[in-house]
């Protein structure tokens, strides 16, 4: 696992998050290593990258985090922002692994009555304690929400999903209507590139 942390998508800003297919672990991190290999400064504009492998070895999942809107390059993945997180104050455990679910909606209205939803029916009292965070990003254009996660490992989120832990979002996920569930997976941080704060 590499020592890089994992992005905090609390800080303001655009989110450009795409995932692509490469089958097998070699051609996941050939990927990310040609696609960093060219980043050796970043653009203005882009404060870090960070590429996460999915579990099940077909996957890898990019996430760039710009603070300048107008240097986002316009073809591309969609551009997220932060629309709400669920953290505990004094949450100090590293993340081991990225778990994501992404939704097509109905338009902005849909995205954030479907994400208080979501909110309204977590826990209490604490979920499982492998679950560290939760982020909600919704699309700029209205079209899609994006369910991020962090979790100590993929083990963690595998116990909380036998033990029913998400029966109950399920239920929204596929009882909604104007939101349809479109892709999610597991994930590891491989590789993070971050501009340098005096820059």
């Amino acid at each position: 696992m590499p020592s890089a942390p994992f992005p905090d998508l609390t800080v303001p800003g655009t989110s450009v998050i795409g995932t692509r297919y490469a089958d097998g672990l070699e051609r996941q991190q050939a990927a990310v290593e040609a696609e960093s290999d060219e980043l050796v400064t970043l653009p203005a504009g882009l404060a870090a990258v960070s590429w996460f492998l999915g579990t099940d070895g077909e996957t890898v999942l990019t996430l760039a985090q710009w603070t300048d809107d107008a240097a986002v390059p316009m073809a591309g993945p969609p551009r997220y922002r932060l629309y709400r997180s669920l953290v505990e104050e004094q949450e100090t455990r590293v993340p081991g692994c990225l778990v994501t679910a992404a939704f097509d909606v109905d338009g902005p209205e849909r995205q954030r009555a479907f994400t208080d939803a979501v909110i309204e029916a977590q826990p209490r009292e604490g979920g499982h304690p492998g679950a560290i965070s939760a982020h909600f990003l919704h699309s700029l254009d209205g079209s899609r929400v994006l369910v991020y996660t962090e979790w100590t490992s993929a083990e963690a989120h595998q116990e909380a999903a036998e033990a029913g832990d998400h029966d109950k979002g399920h239920e929204l996920f596929s009882g909604t209507p104007g939101v349809r569930l479109t892709r999610g997976g597991r994930f590891h941080l491989y590789r993070a590139l971050r501009r340098d704060p005096a820059r």
